[in-house]
């Protein structure tokens, strides 16, 4: 059974050697047992998110540095302060390869929700706590598969005008440019560029893969020191 994540809830990451603690700091209204119910606000790393020990993801496992980009799987039809109440089962995507879950969702008893003050906004939180819907894998797993559409694929001259790969010549580093549809932030993309018919780059294949490139806030991927070469 789905249930509020509170303040205190344990946050474990699949790339991460040690479970952490869910620090809430988006809501100050809502409460389960005397802690904070958490929103989809709660994702800040070091504030709300703490680091999960040393970072298997990385090489020689240095030391973890969360970079939660967004909650999925909280309850949208709920509004609240700092946004959408997270669940049990909600879960967000760190930048750095691993998925952060609840371990447990904080609460140790029943979840009667207590709320100061009152509110239409609050009391549909109270009816959504009974009636949450639970995390549905196979929904999340249609969004991750439903990537952003990519609009246009460039570099900027040194006069800061955008040009084309076409006009990108063989062996100039550029940092490449990947404008998506909006809305696309904090997705992961893929994209794959082709070499000119009837040749091969210099590793010896005729396309270049980039796969799970961050879109960033400005509906924009980048691959910094972009260059290519042919055989």
């Amino acid at each position: 059974m789905s249930e509020y994540a509170t303040k205190g809830a344990i946050l474990v990451c699949t790339g991460g050697a040690a479970p952490s603690v869910l620090q809430v700091t988006s809501n100050t209204l809502s409460f389960i047992q005397g802690n904070a119910v958490a929103t989809t606000s709660d994702k800040i790393p070091n504030t709300n998110i703490m680091p999960f020990g040393t970072c298997k993801l990385k090489p020689f496992s240095p030391p973890c540095v969360p970079a939660p980009i967004m909650w999925t799987g909280f309850v949208a039809s709920v509004e609240m302060p700092g946004g959408n109440p997270l669940l049990n089962t909600s879960k967000i995507q760190c930048a750095c390869g691993g998925m952060i879950s609840f371990q447990n969702s904080g609460q140790m008893k029943s979840n009667k929700v207590v709320v100061n003050p009152s509110s239409p906004q609050i009391d549909a939180l109270r009816k959504a706590a009974l009636e949450a819907v639970p995390f549905c894998e196979e929904c999340e797993k249609r969004k991750r598969e439903e990537k952003p559409k990519i609009l246009k694929i460039y570099w900027m001259d040194e006069q800061g005008e955008p040009r084309t790969l076409s006009e990108l010549e063989e062996g100039k580093e550029v940092t490449l440019c990947v404008d998506v549809e909006e809305g696309g932030a904090g997705e992961m993309i893929d994209i794959v560029i082709d070499a000119e018919e009837g040749r091969k780059f210099d590793n010896g294949n005729s396309q270049l893969i980039f796969e799970n490139l961050l879109v960033e806030d400005d509906n924009t991927a980048y691959i910094d020191n972009f260059k290519f070469k042919y055989e």
